[in-house]
Order: structure tokens, then sequence, then C-alpha cells
């Protein structure tokens, strides 16, 4: 975010310093991606770098000028190459309506027209798009079948494991629980400390309490594209069964081919697990899937597995269970919200929702595997 001479935006930098200072770094980094594309937008259409001059002058006709401009050019590349560029225009016009929302109060005698400018521009622009969204695709849970398969092939003692050493084994059915049953992000689980689970004694049942903190490292990273986590809200809490607490201690102490750093997954080269490293898991279990999961996986229109296809059945198998209790569904995605880290805003949970079909489930979450399947058999309409 520097001009030609190298110096920083104004605007820019004080939009992502000041009035963006709550969000994480990820999520700045895509927001002034797309101010950047706004601010070269200018520049290619007056041969000018002077968007901060429109902003500061307050010069409405210009700043929509510049907008309408920068629309056209969004749908012209997106006429030639079909990507959405629907959240760069989303960020380039908060950033416009933003700092020009944060300059009304200086100069209270032109606040009428201001406002009045304001909700023009919100008038003009907040409805339109640079492309006409596409439908959101279902989200389903993984077919029974293929969960019974992906623990047949990550089982560690399992002759069709395609993994070759006991340490990778070990590691990646760790990984594997923890995306199905937890539905981490993928970010959120390559960034879990050795130390990730946590556990207490409560006196009064007698019994002990064991949970994974998700939070943010405040270790040093050596990863290129470090993993990180998407928004304030992913930092939670989770319970973790018996399993995961005795598999995640096995693998620190055994599994973690000596590694120095403070991560829970490790390369083999004993360096923190790459975002890359992880996606290849599933490719490679995904390589070995027998004929009855690829034909249940292509009558949804997919070939193969991912780590987020987990987090989607983590999620349909939470809510059924939510269902299941009791709860109306308005109380179900509000406890979906809290443990998968969503935002108050976000429509994910809603997802989720429209995608589900009401079952009658008996049973209640243990995080086992019998159970998980039985689960999911019902909500595909197929008797466990």
């Amino acid at each position: 975010m520097v001009d030609a001479l190298g110096l920083p935006r104004y605007w820019a930098t004080i939009w992502a310093d000041v009035l963006k200072a709550g969000i994480e770094d990820g999520t700045r980094s895509v927001y002034l991606a797309a101010v950047e594309r706004l601010y070269q937008s200018v520049i290619n259409q007056s041969g000018e770098d002077c968007l901060d001059c429109m902003l500061a002058r307050q010069d409405f006709r210009g700043v929509e000028a510049a907008l309408s401009g920068f629309l056209t050019s969004l749908r012209n590349s997106s006429a030639v190459d079909g990507a959405d560029r629907a959240a760069t225009w989303k960020y380039a016009l908060m950033f416009v309506q933003d700092v020009m929302t944060h300059m009304g109060p200086v100069a209270d005698q032109r606040m009428g027209a201001i406002d009045a400018n304001l909700v023009r521009l919100d008038r003009l622009y907040s409805q339109i798009a640079p492309t006409h969204p596409k439908p959101a695709a279902p989200i389903r849970a993984l077919p029974a079948v293929v969960i019974e398969d992906l623990h047949r092939l990550f089982a560690p003692a399992s002759p069709d494991n395609p993994f070759r050493s006991e340490d990778l084994r070990w590691r990646n059915f760790l990984i594997f629980l923890v995306f199905l049953h937890l539905g981490l992000r993928r970010g959120e689980v390559l960034i879990l400390p050795v130390n990730a689970v946590k556990e207490d004694y409560d006196p009064t049942s007698g019994l002990t309490h064991y949970w994974m903190n998700v939070d943010e490292t405040l270790d040093e990273d050596s990863r290129f594209d470090a993993p990180s986590l998407k928004t304030k809200h992913s930092r939670r809490q989770l319970p973790v069964s018996k399993v995961i607490v005795a598999l995640a201690d096995r693998v620190a102490v055994n599994h973690r081919f000596k590694a120095l750093h403070p991560f829970l997954f490790s390369s083999q080269q004993g360096k923190p697990l790459a975002i890359r490293s992880a996606t290849s898991i599933f490719e490679q279990v995904s390589s070995a899937l027998s004929d009855r999961s690829r034909k249940a996986l292509a009558n949804r229109g997919k070939t193969s597995v991912t780590a987020h296809d987990l987090r989607h059945t983590c999620a349909v198998y939470r809510l059924a269970r939510y269902r299941g209790q009791g709860d109306d569904m308005d109380t179900a995605i509000e406890k979906l919200r809290v443990f998968f880290g969503w935002s108050p805003t976000s429509e994910m949970p809603r997802h989720y929702a429209r995608s589900y079909f009401e079952t009658s489930l008996q049973e209640v979450w243990e995080d086992s595997y019998d159970t998980f399947v039985e689960t999911i058999r019902t909500i595909d309409g197929v008797p466990p």
C-alpha cells in the first residue's frame, strides 16, 4: 500500500490501522488487496494517483466516477476469466464509505451534504456486484459409507493405510479425527500447540474434563504461508473426547519427528506442517477410496474428500445432535455459531440449517465412531 515513490497511501493506512484495527492480519491483507486495485484503477482512469486527494477534498463526484470506472473494469475482467470479483468490489466500496464517514465530523457545516452524498453512494452501489451471484452450493455431510472408508484408511494398523511410516500414520489419524469430530478449519489445526489439550478435575462430579484451546499462537512461525485464525470469533474452547486426548498425547510424545517447534503437527523434516502438506494428506487418502465411496461422492458431484468436507460433516452432525436433544432450530444454530467460531453476523449457520432436513435421532454425542456413522446414515435417510 505505497505509491510510486514508496510512500504509504494515506487513507488506506488510516483505514487499515485505525478504522479496521481490530481485524486479523489475514483479513486485513484481503481488504487491502481490494483497496489497492481501486487505487490502481483510479490511476488508469485519470493518469494520476489522486484517490487520496479526492477523498480528502470530499469530492463525491470524482469518487463516484472512480467507483463507476472500477466497477466496469471488474466486470470486464470477470467476463474474460469468469472469476467472481464481488468481494473485491465489496471491500473497495466499504473502504470509500468508511473513510467518508470518518471524515464527516471534521466539517460540521457540511454534515448535511456529506450525509446526503453517503446515502447516495449507498443507494447507487450497495446492491451492485461485478458479476451475478452464483447460487450457493448445497452443504452436505459426507455419506456414511465414505466416513467408514476414511476410518479404514486412516486407522494406523490398517493394511490399507496409504502412509508408509508409523509416525505419519499416527499423526494423520489424529489430524483426521480433529477435523471430523471438532470441525476445525485447516489453519486452526495447523497452529495447535503441543499442549493444546487441557484438563481440569471437578471435585463435585468426580470427573476430569478435557478441552482444546483454539487460539492464535504467540510463537514465531517459520512457514512461508503461515496459517492463522480466520477471525477473532475463531478463538474458542472445545470439549474433546478421551480418544482424542490419548491420541494427542501419543503424537506429542512419540510422533513429532524430533521437532523443536511448539506446534503439535510436524513434517517429516521436523518443521511445522505446511498448509499444502495437510491438503496432500486427503489427496492421498482420496486416491485410495473404495469404488462404493467414489460412487457415493460422485452422486454429490464430488471426486475426492477435503479437510473442509469434514468440517461440513461435523457441522451437520452437530446440528442433528442438537435437534435430537430437543433444541429448536434457532437455539441449535446459535450453538453451532459458538462451536465453529462464526461471527454473530455470519450466514454460515443458516446455510447448514437450510441444508438440513429433520430426522428422528436417538443418538447422543459421544465422539465415538459407531455413533457418528449411525447419525450420518440417519441424516442420509439410510437405516443404520
